[in-house]
């Protein structure tokens, strides 16, 4: 603020005369003295002038010296009073720029109107700037020429008021719409100003701009209230404790899980919605608290019905300006299902290792560059080694892969399509400890976060060398199945063939026997004649013996016979046919009721028949194109030491005009059959000493039965 004050001189008292209104005075009484001179010699002929004017009487001078002194005397005092006026003006002008100052540097607006009109006579620089006007847009202007009518009208009866009342009146907060500052608030205090007959002449405005303080206000009520939104809505308990612990403030969370109303919990000490332990703990605490003005603690808190809720809470100081603590803010988090799901994780974790290290399989965890992450321990036992030797290297550098460079590459090619997010799996040879070597299935198979992205590879390989043996001994054996099939296949066609042969061959002699008899009654036959039909006799009878050597060999031919037992064939015989059942989505049923039992037969041809007939039932139940087959397979002992096989299918069942040549060699509805395939079975069968037949009255399906004689010691 800019104070002025005037300076004050020696001669305010008594100010300066202006010497011109002297020297004014005297010419006007010397004017006169000469006039008065000019009257006596020209209007009262008196002498000459010279002689009026250096000789004149005693009246005519003392009366001529005292208009000159009087006139000298009146010209002194008017300057005396002009040079007080002169002096008045100086300090009204002085005071003037002094109040000015003053209202100028004032930070409120202040305004005068006159009593009457209620225009503006005077406003000050920061009205100017606040309403965006200037004092001369606003002298001799009101209200209505600026601001819009509702707050003209306002405006209007506030001054009314003043000036009906002659009291002071504050208006705590009114909007004026500014020019430059839009929408503002300010808090008015208008007062009258009375002439000297006590009736108001002015009015005296005096605004402060509270638009800030009243935009921080509504700022502070909104963050309040957001805080006690937050404070409400925080899915924590939240309580204010003095400094004695006791509870000033509480938030609905802990109110509504506690089953303590509001009032349970305002003045109650916080220690006692703890347990006795907990409450040792906080006691052992509290310095703690005091002291750092922070801490936290894991508390049991008993609720109003006795509950026990896992609480991990955390206690803050709140200090004042001076930093001293008045009060302190505690946040109790509810951890019980936290807690009961990290046991539970901690659990599963254990089991999860339990079973990954327990598994017959070797499997592992890669990051996606291939290095390993994890092993288990299968794996880890069948190379020897222990994980600190292979965790944190590449997969490829590790010691099952050092059966050769190119398995190596293999596995780090294979890896890269892995971390592309592909399925991969092939058989390799890999290398475990004494130097040892077995054939895995192989496979990596990538982890895929929620954009297809591969986080880690999982790789996974079972030992499948004994699988492979068995597999490679049942090939050779189903090699040699199809052989001895083969073999009797073709002991049946030349079975047949020779009994079909042998009677034209048997023909054929008797006509060339004739022929010779026919020829020897001619008086002379033709000897070349004669020997030729002698020899056609003998070729006749040696292609005869031929065919008879051939059918004894094929129906006399021994086979091995060996001990075994019925339903362990049965069961080895299905395996045989694991894949024809897996595409026609076939299940087999197994009803053995001969375990232990054995009979000497040959292994190959009892097998070839139970894979035979089975064969034919999935036949039939694709032909009659059933979507889930069903094969019964029933062992059951008869009396007098037989043992029954029977063999029932859900098929199409054998067709009717079929029914009389089911045994009949090269009698056949499948396509590409041959027809010997039960007739084969048959014979062997009955080579064995048992019977195969075909029950004609099963409805659904085909059911056939063949028995077999146990051995008996």
């Amino acid at each position: 603020m800019i104070i002025c004050s005037a300076p004050r001189r020696v001669s305010d008292n008594h100010p300066a005369i202006d010497r011109s209104l002297i020297w004014i005075g005297f010419l006007f009484g010397a004017g006169f003295y000469v006039f008065d001179v000019l009257i006596d010699v020209f209007l009262f002929q008196r002498g000459s002038f010279l002689d009026q004017l250096l000789h004149p009487d005693l009246h005519e001078t003392w009366m001529r010296f005292s208009v000159l002194l009087m006139s000298v005397a009146f010209a002194v005092y008017a300057g005396v009073l002009l040079a007080r006026a002169r002096t008045a003006a100086g300090r009204a002008q002085t005071a003037e720029k002094f109040l000015n100052t003053i209202i100028d540097n004032i930070p409120a607006m202040i305004f005068i109107k006159d009593a009457r009109e209620l225009r503006f006579v005077r406003i000050n620089a920061v009205g100017e700037k606040l309403l965006g006007l200037s004092t001369a847009e606003l002298i001799g202007k009101n209200d209505y020429d600026f601001f819009p009518k509702t707050q003209a009208d306002f405006f209007t009866g506030k001054d009314r008021e003043v000036l009906k009342t002659g009291s002071v009146l504050s208006i705590p907060a009114e909007e004026i719409d500014t020019r430059l500052q839009g929408r503002r608030v300010l808090h008015t205090r208008k007062v009258p100003v009375l002439d000297d007959t006590g009736e108001p002449a002015f009015l005296l405005g005096i605004s402060d701009d509270i638009t800030d303080i009243k935009q921080a206000e509504a700022a502070l009520r909104a963050t309040e209230i957001r805080l006690r939104t937050l404070f409400d809505a925080a899915a924590e308990f939240i309580f204010v404790v003095d400094t004695d612990g006791i509870i000033r403030l509480v938030n609905r969370r802990a109110v509504q899980q506690s089953g303590y109303t509001e009032n349970d919990l305002m003045g109650k000490h916080l220690m006692e919605l703890y347990t006795e332990e907990s409450q040792l703990k906080h006691e052992c605490n509290l310095p703690r608290l005091m002291d750092r003005g922070y801490h936290r603690a894991d508390i049991d808190f008993v609720c109003k019905d006795g509950r026990i809720i896992q609480m991990e809470c955390s206690a803050t100081a709140i200090p004042d300006n001076a930093g001293n603590f008045i009060s302190f803010l505690v946040v109790q988090r509810d951890v019980t299902e936290e807690r009961a799901a990290v046991a539970a994780l901690a659990d599963s974790e254990r089991r999860f290792r339990a079973i990954f290290n327990s598994t017959f399989q070797f499997i592992g965890l890669l990051n996606r560059e291939g290095i390993v992450l994890e092993v288990n321990q299968t794996a880890l036992e069948f190379g020897g080694h222990t994980a600190a030797e292979v965790v944190g290297r590449p997969f490829w550098e590790t010691p099952w892969w050092s059966t050769s460079p190119e398995e190596q590459h293999r596995l780090k090619t294979a890896l890269e399509q892995a971390a592309q997010g592909k399925l991969v799996r092939y058989e390799v040879d890999v290398r475990g400890k004494n130097h040892t070597t077995v054939t895995v299935d192989f496979s990596l198979k990538p982890v895929l976060n929620e954009q297809g992205e591969t986080l880690l590879i999982i790789p996974e390989g079972r030992d499948i060398t004994d699988s492979k043996r068995v597999q490679e001994e049942l090939q050779q054996h189903q090699q040699e199945l199809a052989h001895m099939t083969r073999l009797s296949t073709l002991g049946e066609i030349a079975s047949g063939i020779a009994h079909e042969i042998n009677q034209p061959l048997t023909a054929i002699a008797s006509y060339c026997e004739s022929a010779l008899a026919i020829l020897k009654l001619q008086p002379q036959p033709p000897e070349s004649l004669v020997e030729i039909v002698k020899r056609t006799t003998k070729q006749a009878h040696r292609a005869a013996a031929i065919i008879r050597q051939l059918r004894d060999f094929t129906a006399k031919s021994k086979v091995t016979m060996e001990l075994m037992d019925i339903d362990a064939l049965v069961r080895k015989s299905i395996r045989l046919l694991d894949w024809e059942l897996r595409n026609t989505n076939t299940t087999i049923e197994l009803r053995l009721a001969a375990e232990g039992r054995g009979m000497l037969a040959n292994k190959v041809q009892i097998e070839q028949v139970i894979v035979n007939l089975v064969k034919n039932s999935l036949d039939a139940i694709r032909e009659a194109g059933i979507a889930k087959g069903h094969v019964t397979i029933q062992s059951r002992l008869l009396p007098n030491n037989v043992v029954e096989l029977s063999i029932a299918d859900n098929g199409a069942g054998v067709a009717a005009d079929m029914v009389e040549h089911v045994f009949v060699s090269f009698q056949s509805r499948k396509p590409g059959g041959t027809g010997l395939g039960l007739s084969v079975s048959r014979s062997m069968i009955e080579s064995h000493g048992g019977k195969l037949w075909f029950e004609k009255e099963h409805r659904k399906g085909a059911l056939f039965r063949f028995t077999l004689p146990l051995h008996v010691e």
